[in-house]
């Protein structure tokens, strides 16, 4: 029953179950071996520091300041996720969302050319609008003093200023900021200073995969009760999947490697008896070397098929699949709370019964990641440090998400 402790009656037996089909076959994942078939598994070198690392301090979870901290160093000096391209306003409109907590507009002109600027009247601090907000026309107008700006960012008019000594309207335009798209994401650097969008060959791995051509069937915006790291580190391993997400659990026939390189975490649901060339390419190769692009027609009968999971750092949640894509990320609101955003799109011509289901499936999947990510929160909430230890191949994935923040905050 959710919410209730759980008891094992046999805890021998459940602990030989568990090692049998889980633990086993991902240490050979890990340090190389013949799996249940007998064919070789890729060895993948255990990341530097992962045998000693440590979980973080509860603090870094619940403190008001240790989030102003973060917000500074992880999500105001450098490219964040701040959403997808289906949202972005057509052309000559805008629409103001909120980055890292930075207010921001992103803006299309007549040409769509899109633009992105802080969403601040050079004036008086004004917002020019609120986030959400979406608005179109050939200027923007700041509520407060009624200074307008063009599309390009420009003064337009300065209502009532008079004759400042030296004020020349060029140099007030609003101030712009980073703006770039990747698959289907739109990406903000509110610093201005982290130059091009730059994720490298692991996102590189997913280009054969028409994520462009799926259609949005879930749209999704929720503000639930945990730090946005806490999301983060569960959405990058599968340790807790037996446990918390018995439905779609395949351990028995599938390990889950994972490698990392630069801003990208790169993890797929690896067969341990492959039986057809999508299975064999997935059990043979790593993400992006030849032959990794066939993933992207190949046949899935179930959700969760031929499985590529992308943590990119430090927002962004993607699953990506032959037939549909989940892309999912971040804004942190408070200390303990995250704004949650969810896009799951289908191929086109998809079943409704085949979209039902599979829209079912990554709902339930969500709301049990929610609800265990809230009862974690709970104990950072209380200062209570766990003091514990990371899963040397478990924990891969965590691994890679403190070795960044502590990087950031350096």
């Amino acid at each position: 029953m959710a919410g209730s402790c759980a008891g094992v009656a046999n805890p021998d037996r459940a602990f030989r179950l568990v090692a049998s089909t889980t633990v086993v076959g991902r240490l050979l994942s890990t340090v190389g071996g013949v799996g249940q078939n007998g064919a070789m598994v890729r060895a993948i070198p255990d990341p530097e520091g992962i045998r000693t690392a440590t979980t973080l301090p509860a603090a870094w979870y619940a403190s008001a300041d240790h989030h102003r901290l973060e917000l500074d160093r992880v999500f105001r000096r450098g490219w964040v996720c701040a959403g997808v391209v289906d949202d972005l306003p057509p052309d000559g409109a805008w629409r103001a969302v909120r980055v890292g907590g930075v207010p921001v507009l992103l803006v299309r002109d007549r040409d769509g050319v899109l633009r992105a600027f802080l969403n601040v009247c050079r004036h008086r601090g004004a917002p020019l609008c609120d986030e959400g907000d979406v608005g179109d026309g050939p200027l923007l107008r700041c509520p407060y003093h009624s200074w307008l700006y063009r599309l390009d960012g420009s003064l337009a008019r300065a209502s009532g200023v008079g004759e400042p000594d030296g004020f020349d309207p060029g140099d007030h335009s609003l101030t712009e900021v980073g703006v770039a798209s990747w698959r289907r994401t739109v990406w903000v650097d509110t610093s201005g200073t982290a130059g091009e969008l730059s994720l490298g060959s692991l996102a590189a791995a997913i280009d054969a995969f028409p994520l462009e051509s799926f259609d949005v069937v879930v749209s999704e915006r929720d503000e639930r009760p945990f730090n946005w790291k806490v999301l983060l580190e569960n959405y990058s391993e599968n340790y807790h999947t037996p446990f918390v997400h018995p439905e779609i659990d395949t351990t028995a026939t599938e390990d889950y490697p994972m490698v990392s390189d630069g801003a990208v975490l790169y993890a797929w649901d690896r067969p341990l008896r492959p039986v057809d060339e999508a299975q064999r390419i997935l059990h043979d190769l790593l993400p992006g070397e030849p032959g990794w692009e066939r993933l992207a027609t190949a046949a899935t009968t179930r959700p969760y098929e031929v499985g590529n999971y992308l943590t990119v750092w430090p927002n962004l949640m993607m699953n990506v699949f032959p037939d549909a894509a989940l892309v999912m990320w971040v804004e942190p609101s408070s200390p303990n709370t995250t704004v949650v955003e969810r896009r799951l799109y289908l191929r086109p011509g998809t079943a409704p019964e085949v979209a039902e289901r599979i829209a079912a499936t990554h709902r339930l999947v969500h709301e049990q990641d929610v609800d265990i990510c809230t009862r974690v929160q709970r104990t950072h909430d209380a200062g209570l440090d766990a003091r514990g230890r990371l899963a040397t191949v478990e924990e891969r994935g965590v691994f890679f998400v403190h070795e960044r923040l502590r990087a950031a905050l350096a």
